[in-house]
C-alpha cells in the first residue's frame, strides 16, 4: 500500500497534537485494498506509533473474520479502506475512557483520506460529555425554533402538575396525602383493566370513567412504541449467513464503509433517505416505558431533544456524481432496525391499542353494572355517572392531571410521524393522507398509522424501480395497497 507511509505521517501529527505529558498510541492498524467485479482483498499489520517511535503491535485487531480487513467501493474506483485502534496513555500507562477506533476511506491515485470516522469509548460520567450535551440542546433549541413549544409546554407541566397551588385541585406534590397515593396504587392495580375485568381479587373498586381514562392514557403513552426506529444504534439484527455476514459489527462497519450506498445491476444507486445510525440525547426506549408512569413529564423532553431525521433536498443530482438518474431514495431495511425496533414495528400494535382505547370508552359509559349504587347507571340510562365523575375531576389532582395529559398528547401525537414516514422513503409532499390522520385525530388517527403505514422492505427483497417517481426520487405507492418492496429488475444488491 504506496499511501501507508503518508497515513503513518498523518498519525504522527495526530500524536504531536497531544499535550507533551500524553502519549498517543496506534496498537493496530490494519489495511486492506479491492477492485470492482469483486476483485481481490488483503490486509497488512501496521506497527504502532507512541510519540513518533515505531513499537511493536500487541496484536490487536479490528479486521473481520479470516484477516480480512472491511472493504468498500466508490464511484467504480479501487480504493483503500483503513481501521486503526488507538489509545491515549501517560507515563503511568493507558488512561481510563481514553480509547477508541478510526477508519478511514484512501484515495489510491492520491494516498490522501477523503473521509473518516471516529468512535472513542464511551465513559461512564464524563463532565465534559455533559457539557456537550447541554450545548447541543441549546443549540437546537436556536437552529429549531419549534422546538420551544415542547420546551415551554414541558416547564409548564412540572410546574402545574408538582409545584402548582390552585392551579389544578388537591395538594401539590411535596404536600400529597395519602389518600392520592392509595388512588395511585389502586389504578396501577387495575392497569389495563386486566383485573377488573377478570374480577381478580387484586382489583379496586374505582369509578369507571377514571379507570377509562387511566387504562385510555396508557394505551396512548404505549402507541409510540411503534416509534422506536427514531432512535437507532445502527447495528441491526445483522444480515444472514446466505449474504455472507457473521455478526452485528461486520455488517455496521460493513455499511459504514459502503457509506450506505447500495448499486444494482441495472445501474440504479440507491441511498436511505435518512442516516443508517441516529442517536439521541434522550434514548427513546426508555422514554416509553416512563412515560407509562409519568406520562408527559417523559414524552416532552423527548420531543425537543431528538435529532430529527436527516433531509434531502428536491435536487437529487448533487448527491449523485454518476449522472442525472441514478440516485434513488431508499427507505431502511428491516435488517438495519434494532431488535426491539423491529418489535415496534408489528402491525397488531395498532389495532391492540386501539382496541383498548374502545374498551376503555364502553367501560367508561357502561361498566361495573353491579355498582350503578355507587358509581351510577350506564350513562344512556342517567347522567349520573358523569355527575360523579366531574366531582372527582373537581377534587382529585391525579384525576386533572389525566386529563392535562390527554391534552398534551392530542397536540403533540404527530410530531414524530413526518420523520417516520420519511425512514420509509416515501413522499411528504404528495402523500399526506395517513399522515393527516395520524396528526389530527387524537389516539384512534394514530393507531390507524401504526396499522396502515408503510413497512420497512427487507435487503433480500429486490429493488422494482417502477415503485419509484423519476421527477422526486421517492417512493410511491402503485394503484394497489402493496407498500412494501417486490422483487424487480434490478435484483438484489450487490456489494
Amino acid at each position: 500500500f504506496e499511501g501507508k507511509d503518508k497515513l503513518a505521517e498523518h498519525l504522527i501529527y495526530v500524536a504531536d497534537c497531544v499535550p507533551d505529558s500524553f502519549f498517543y498510541v496506534i496498537d493496530e492498524l490494519s489495511v486492506g485494498q479491492v477492485q470492482r467485479g469483486g476483485g481481490r482483498r488483503g490486509s497488512s499489520s501496521a506497527p504502532r506509533f507512541r510519540n513518533g517511535r515505531r513499537v511493536n503491535s500487541d496484536q490487536r485487531s479490528l479486521r473481520r473474520g479470516r484477516g480480512e480487513s472491511i472493504r468498500f467501493e466508490d464511484d467504480g474506483r479501487p480504493t483503500v479502506s483503513v481501521s486503526a485502534l488507538w489509545h491515549v496513555e501517560n507515563e503511568f500507562g493507558p488512561l481510563p475512557y481514553a480509547r477508541g477506533c478510526s477508519f478511514f476511506k484512501i484515495d489510491p491515485n492520491t494516498n490522501l483520506i477523503v473521509e473518516g470516522y471516529e468512535f472513542p469509548e464511551p465513559a461512564v460520567i464524563k463532565p465534559g460529555t455533559t457539557g456537550l450535551r447541554t450545548l447541543s440542546l441549546a443549540s437546537k433549541l436556536i437552529e429549531e425554533p419549534k422546538r420551544l413549544l415542547p420546551f415551554t409546554a414541558w416547564v409548564a407541566y412540572i410546574y402545574i402538575v408538582f409545584f402548582s397551588q390552585g392551579i389544578l385541585p388537591g395538594k401539590d406534590f411535596f404536600h400529597t396525602d395519602p389518600k392520592t397515593w392509595i388512588e395511585v396504587q389502586n389504578l396501577s392495580f387495575n392497569f389495563m383493566f386486566i383485573a377488573p375485568a377478570a374480577k381478580l381479587p387484586v382489583a379496586a373498586k374505582l369509578h369507571p370513567m377514571l379507570e377509562g381514562v387511566f387504562n385510555g392514557l396508557l394505551a396512548w403513552a404505549a402507541m409510540f412504541w411503534g416509534f422506536l426506529s427514531d432512535d437507532r444504534t445502527g447495528f441491526g439484527t445483522g444480515y444472514d449467513r446466505d449474504l455472507d455476514m457473521t455478526g452485528r459489527s461486520a455488517r455496521y462497519y460493513e455499511r459504514l464503509m459502503q457509506n450506505q450506498e447500495q448499486e444494482f445491476d441495472n445501474g440504479i444507486v440507491v441511498v436511505p433517505s435518512v442516516s443508517i445510525t441516529k442517536r439521541n440525547l434522550i434514548p427513546l426506549l426508555p422514554t416509553v416505558i416512563g412515560m407509562q408512569f409519568l406520562t408527559s413529564a417523559f414524552f416532552l423532553p423527548y420531543l425537543f431533544a431528538r435529532t430529527s431525521e436527516r433531509r434531502y433536498e428536491s435536487d437529487y443530482e448533487r448527491f449523485d456524481r454518476r449522472g442525472p438518474g441514478a440516485l434513488r431514495v431508499r427507505p431502511l431495511y428491516r435488517e438495519e432496525l434494532d431488535k426491539t425496533q423491529v418489535l415496534g414495528e408489528w402491525k397488531g400494535l395498532g389495532i391492540l391499542l386501539g382496541s383498548i382505547g374502545v374498551f376503555a370508552l364502553w367501560w367508561g359509559a357502561g361498566g361495573r353494572v353491579e355498582d350503578a349504587k355507587d358509581f351510577g347507571p350506564p350513562i344512556w340510562e342517567s347522567g349520573k355517572r358523569t355527575t360523579e365523575f366531574m366531582k372527582i375531576l373537581a377534587n382529585d389532582r391525579i384525576a386533572a392531571t389525566i386529563i392535562l395529559d390527554f391534552w398534551v398528547f392530542g397536540f403533540f401525537q404527530g410530531w414524530l410521524v413526518d420523520d417516520d414516514w420519511r425512514r420509509r422513503g416515501r413522499s411528504l409532499e404528495e402523500e399526506s393522507f395517513l399522515r393527516n390522520v395520524a396528526k389530527f385525530i387524537p389516539f384512534f388517527g394514530l393507531a390507524a398509522y401504526l396499522t396502515f403505514r408503510p413497512s420497512y422492505p427487507s435487503i433480500k427483497d429486490g429493488f422494482d424501480e417502477e415503485l419509484y417517481d423519476e421527477r422526486t426520487g421517492q417512493l410511491r405507492r402503485r394503484g394497489s395497497r402493496r407498500s412494501d418492496f417486490s422483487r424487480g429488475r434490478g435484483g438484489p444488491p450487490r456489494f
